[in-house]
């Protein structure tokens, strides 16, 4: 709805340069609370000897701060300079800007209230991705959800699975980001109870107006009311609806005429959890069990039904029955259950399951405080200690999934002692391997995050991971890294632009995201977090990349990643459901603490 102009987006944004145009400062353009740490950072195409700079006050150029920065490497994202410049000691509220060899950022402001409204604002995205009724197109798509395919005797059967979200610009449907999605929303609203931050003013439909529930409640009850849906009963649990089939072209949901073979827009196949390797030609999955989708079933179903006890007594009741069935399954057939692809080999390779039974555990014993379910999850965390892409630096798409192992934080909370600690230093080992990968790139920005694709959504779980390490530990040693990937998501990366659409307002955000709302609506997807930067052989190895405008991003290609806003792009400037929904317990934390 705001920029939809790349000419507009540039005039905003666009530094003063003072007679060079080949150098620029970074900042976090959300802005920074006053107790934050701050650092900011300038790049050059130029060396030079100067590593000083100023931050000045905005209104009258008077400068509050001298300082010197911190040289990194340059070249790990194709510069000749690069200087970290920390000004955390500035805690005034105010607008400032930072000045280095002549390059000025843009303004920023430091204020208590710089992220009032994110924790909501994200919303938006996820009620524009409602599949069965979408409130922000306010239609109906999808109604004839869906036929069931890979079933030993129920195949061709129809059933009703219409709701949840659609996964990304497409219009999948899969359980394990759904349900990603919808704990990631409860386990916000479980941290943070406030509804000073999570407001009311959307209904259960999504369309404007209270209803005397949080939204952030709502979208996670729309998810949760989908997956029960997709659980008709113990004996079959649904795993994706659609396949790859869908990627046609950018179309409005309710007009959606791709044909799966019962007629165009006469509904889609319901690929059912059956733990062996899955597609319908000939193109399959690797799958080896039912795990890792039904542990995801049973960690929603229970948290839940925890926090729906008060507000819908029935549907908490349904959760809760729903959760042992679905963890007794997941234990049963032990493995991964990955997605299913039918004309490209692209599909999520989910390959880890044992995080998503300690998480389906460490949920229950935090809801019934049962030494059983303790021992359980202890069991199933002990077997991975620090979530694979962490340590190995490196994933194919979706390989490790969840991208953080929430389970971990469950139980360094234990008040079991020896637990606790265990998992605290399960969670600090985490960190000090993503810390030591960014200090051997000597990265300017702090980010030891592998670029493989949805880089964003690591970032996103390596902030998180490190804010809730920080609150059970109270260790400060990752403080730094954690604020510069907290900035890399809204500007202080090589491009200098926001990973939010639309957020915050007055920034360089993506403009042309790869989604229909863009595409077809001409409007921005607010509230959307994109893919993010990719490693640049995996950006020229996918199929059907194609720039359709300038890149007005060309001087920062060169480096360790590449990223394009252009729609053309949807390995790093696609908006996701499950990305952005991850964002709720960061943006919620932020503040909150800027709120005390």
């Amino acid at each position: 709805m705001k920029k939809n102009y790349l000419l507009l987006l540039c005039l905003i944004c666009t530094v003063v340069t003072y007679g060079q145009d080949r150098s620029w400062v970074r900042i976090n353009q959300v802005g920074y609370l006053p107790e934050s740490i701050k650092v900011a950072v300038f790049i050059s195409e130029k060396n030079s000897q100067d590593f000083s700079f100023t931050v000045k006050e905005a209104t009258n150029n008077r400068t509050v701060l001298k300082g010197a920065g911190v040289a990194a490497n340059a070249e790990r994202w194709g510069m000749k300079q690069a200087l970290r410049l920390p000004f955390s000691e500035i805690k005034k509220n105010g607008k400032y800007y930072v000045e280095c060899n002549g390059v000025r950022s843009p303004v920023f402001e430091i204020n208590e209230n710089v992220y009032d409204g994110a924790a909501d604002f994200i919303l938006h995205y996820m009620r524009q991705q409602r599949c069965g009724y979408n409130p922000f197109l306010d239609t109906l798509c999808h109604q004839h959800d869906g036929y069931i395919v890979d079933h030993p005797t129920r195949t061709g059967e129809h059933i009703d699975v219409r709701g949840g979200w659609h996964d990304a610009s497409d219009y999948l449907q899969y359980l394990p980001t759904s349900a990603n999605a919808t704990f990631q929303m409860l386990f916000a609203w479980q941290q943070t109870p406030d509804p000073t931050i999570f407001k009311d003013e959307y209904d259960a439909a999504g369309k404007k107006g209270a209803n005397g529930i949080p939204d952030i409640l709502d979208e996670a009850r729309w998810g949760l009311d989908w997956m029960i849906r997709m659980n008709p009963d113990s004996a079959l649990m649904f795993n994706q609806i659609a396949d790859d089939r869908d990627h046609a072209n950018f179309r409005n949901p309710a007009h959606d005429q791709v044909d799966y073979g019962y007629g165009p827009g006469t509904g889609r196949p319901v690929y059912p959890v059956t733990g062996k390797p899955q597609g319908l030609r000939e193109h399959k999955n690797r799958s080896t069990g039912v795990s890792s989708s039904a542990a995801k079933y049973a960690s929603a179903f229970a948290l839940g039904a925890t926090i729906f006890k008060e507000i819908d007594p029935a549907m908490a009741q349904l959760l809760q029955e729903k959760t042992a069935p679905a963890y007794s399954y997941a234990e049963a057939i032990p493995g991964n259950n990955q997605t299913a692809c039918t004309v490209s080999p692209y599909f999520y390779e989910e390959d880890n399951w044992v995080d998503d039974m300690e998480l389906a555990a460490a949920t229950k014993y935090t809801v019934t405080q049962d030494e059983k379910w303790l021992k359980k999850a202890d069991y199933w965390g002990q077997l991975e200690e620090v979530t694979p892409w962490m340590e190995l630096g490196r994933a194919r798409h979706y390989q490790f999934y969840p991208f953080i192992n929430l389970g971990h934080y469950y139980l360094a909370r234990s008040e079991n002692q020896t637990v606790g600690e265990k998992y605290t230093n399960y969670m600090k080992k985490g960190l000090e391997l993503l810390k030591k990968r960014a200090d051997e790139y000597s990265d300017p920005f702090l980010n030891g995050v592998p670029f493989i694709w949805c880089s964003n959504n690591l970032v996103t779980a390596a902030v998180t991971h490190s804010m809730l390490y920080n609150e059970v530990s109270g260790d400060a040693t990752f403080l730094e890294m954690e604020a510069a990937l907290r900035d890399w998501l809204f500007g202080c990366n090589p491009w200098g632009t926001s990973m939010i659409c639309g957020y915050p307002e007055k920034a360089d955000f993506p403009a042309y995201p790869h989604a229909y709302i863009s595409e077809v609506l001409h409007v921005i997807p607010e509230g959307g977090l994109v893919d993010g930067p990719i490693y640049k052989s995996t950006y020229e190895s996918l199929l059907g990349i194609h720039l359709s405008r300038e890149d007005t991003y060309a001087p920062f290609q060169f480096g360790a990643a590449v990223y394009h806003d252009d729609s053309g792009d949807y390995s790093s400037n696609e908006p996701t459901m499950d990305g952005t929904a991850s964002l709720s317990y960061l943006l919620s934390t932020l503040e909150k603490r800027g709120k005390k």
